[in-house]
């Protein structure tokens, strides 16, 4: 039998023997408790804050308090466990690294982030190194987190171009209470692994700042797989008027990483150090029928590459250096003028571009290329008895290949307050990246955009007076214009060649058992008819956190079957079981110790070809709250 049988097996005894066990404590249970994931209000699909269940598309929130428990500095990991369809590369004990070998490559419904299918954004703004097109994994850090959402499916209507798997929106965390708030934790383990982090949260009157400082490092479970990263973020608002706000952030990462190689070709001096910032200002209003907001942010990068060499081979003559630039504006407002209806207009323009060279007077490949792009959306969502209608279309005008109209359209269904069904059909698409379009021997500037329509029936209920939680989606997509390498007359070049058809079902659950045991459950299964690697056949995940009195205690199982590692006549799949625990005692208020363990079985497994995982590691710290 299949190990994710046997997992889902398992998980379905467990689950069952917990209700019948807790069934009788749950009478006594606070019915207002809320789930982060299945009963939450979301931004993430209108601007607005919205109920999760009004929203046709399905969207995975992921709270603070989930983060926080996860003990991880980068952000991936704890998004990997808790999404449906969501799948991330790793090669070491923390760490992703850039350029070849690295690991951190994201997939969602079988949609890639490396290839810029999937879009990260942090505050509603895109995040992407901009010469070749996909988010850097290493910059998405836990502390900065308040909250994150998933949208599962195109999104581009709101968000543009990389969003044809789906979106994910990262919102940063702001003082949610007057006075100063400190939190610090420190943690050391396995592998010479070190992690630390900081945070100020203040908030008096009209002025409410957040200063947060990260620190990460290993050994490596490898020889030269060594990582460190220092990463900081600022943030300040202040209340203008009743109806005015003005806020203003930056953030700031330096990260070093090492490359070993695959097993069978270890790699020497591979080595990467970037660094990657983001600041930008925003006005907020807010008015009793109307809100938006207006955002300037302005994104870069630089890295110094060394991409080794194998035993016998020799140092490289030069490095391999790059810089980017992603600036932009973003607006929108929101007006609630008619009954039950919402409507959007908004606005974005993009400015972004960068160089890469090795040798900087022979190899030149991106000289200060500058690309911009300009759009205008629209949506509207209105309710109509137990109805809710939502449709919007994006003019998108980019200075490569011009003019795209992307629509989309849903409709939920609410027969009674604890069940909603959902069903949506919705557009994304992809622009060709600066390396694509003009780097390298195989780019071509007549590239057109990729197109995906994604459809979704969701099917959502919530029992026990919202303590149990459960949804169910069902997707079907179909990708065209796939920009792949093809042979012509002799020459290899990059052509919209390509296409796909992915479908899948992704289940959501959550249970809130009695105040101090909660439970949850994801699994997705896809099916791909072109076959691209680092993206599961089946996932699951099953999670358990238990607070009795002073203690606390966590278990998590991930499960991975049907992972393709190559592709081709023999090609390579994966499957393992991932074990986590987690134990912390509170010594006072405040102050807590803790240790967490990750591949408890201590089972080999590959999430990329040739790059073995590492064994069991452990971890041990102390978190103080103040």
């Amino acid at each position: 039998m299949k190990i994710y049988r046997i997992f889902v097996l398992i998980t379905s005894i467990f689950l069952a023997g917990l209700t019948a066990l807790f069934a009788e404590n749950k009478k006594n249970d606070n019915p207002t408790v809320k789930s982060d994931t299945l009963q939450a209000v979301v931004v993430t699909g209108t601007r607005q804050e919205v109920l999760r269940d009004a929203l046709p598309v399905p969207v995975t929130v992921i709270g603070r308090n989930v983060v926080q428990q996860s003990d991880q500095n980068a952000l991936m990991p704890v998004l990997m466990d808790q999404v449906p369809g969501l799948f991330i590369t790793s090669r070491g004990v923390t760490g992703y690294g850039i350029s070849s070998g690295a690991a951190g490559s994201i997939s969602l419904r079988g949609f890639g982030a490396a290839s810029g299918r999937v879009l990260i954004l942090i505050d509603g703004h895109p995040q992407f190194e901009s010469i070749f097109g996909h988010p850097v994994s290493d910059e998405y850090i836990a502390t900065n987190a308040q909250r994150v959402e998933v949208a599962r499916g195109a999104s581009s209507v709101l968000y543009g171009s990389n969003a044809m798997g789906g979106a994910i929106n990262i919102i940063t965390r702001k003082p949610t209470r007057d006075g100063n708030t400190v939190d610090v934790k420190l943690m050391g383990g396995s592998y010479g692994s070190a992690r630390g982090n900081f945070s100020d949260n203040y908030k008096k009157g009209k002025f409410a700042a957040t200063a947060n400082l990260s620190y990460d490092r290993t050994d490596g479970h490898r020889p030269n797989s060594a990582f460190r990263s220092v990463s900081g973020l600022a943030k300040a608002s202040y209340q203008i008027s009743d109806s005015w706000r003005f806020g203003a952030n930056f953030s700031l990462m330096d990260a070093y990483s090492e490359n070993p190689g695959t097993e069978a070709e270890p790699m020497i001096e591979g080595n990467a150090h970037f660094i990657r910032g983001m600041a930008g200002v925003s006005l907020e209003n807010r008015y009793e029928r109307t809100n938006g907001n207006v955002d300037l942010y302005y994104n870069w990068g630089n890295h110094i590459i060394d991409d080794g060499y194998s035993e016998g081979g020799e140092p490289r003559e030069y490095l391999f250096h790059s810089t980017d630039f992603t600036a932009g504006l973003s607006a929108y407002q929101v007006t609630n003028i008619l009954t039950g209806n919402t409507l959007t207009v908004g606005a974005d323009l993009l400015y972004y571009g960068g160089n890469a060279y090795r040798n900087p007077v022979t190899e030149i490949y991106a000289d200060h290329k500058k690309l911009h792009e300009e759009a205008f959306y629209l949506t509207d969502q209105q309710q109509l008895g137990q109805f809710m209608f939502n449709a919007g279309i994006r003019f998108d005008h980019h200075s490569a290949y011009g003019m795209q109209y992307i629509p989309q359209a849903g409709i939920s269904y609410m027969p009674g307050r604890n069940t909603t069904l959902k069903l949506s059909a919705s557009k994304g698409f992809r622009m060709p990246n600066m390396r694509e379009l003009y780097m390298y021997s195989v780019a071509n500037e007549e590239l057109l955009p990729e197109a995906a329509w994604s459809y979704d029936f969701t099917f959502g209920q919530h029992l026990l007076d919202g303590a149990l939680n459960f949804e169910a989606s069902l997707f079907y997509t179909k990708g065209s214009n796939i920009i792949e390498v093809v042979v012509v007359e002799g020459k290899r070049q990059y052509r919209n060649v390509g296409e796909f058809e992915n479908s899948g079902i992704e289940l959501s659950a959550d249970y809130r058992v009695s105040p101090t045991l909660s439970l949850n459950l994801n699994y997705s299964y896809l099916h791909m008819s072109t076959i691209y690697i680092g993206a599961p056949r089946h996932k699951a995940y099953a999670g358990v956190h238990w607070t009795p009195g002073k203690f606390n205690f966590g278990i998590g199982a991930l499960s991975i079957d049907g992972l393709y590692l190559s592709t081709g006549d023999n090609a390579k799949t994966e499957h393992y079981l991932d074990l986590k625990a987690r134990v912390g005692y509170q010594i006072r208020n405040g102050i807590q110790l803790f240790a967490r363990g990750e591949n408890l079985l201590n089972k080999p497994y590959y999430t990329m070809d040739g790059f073995p995982g590492s064994g069991a590691t452990v971890m041990c710290g102390l978190s103080i709250s103040l």
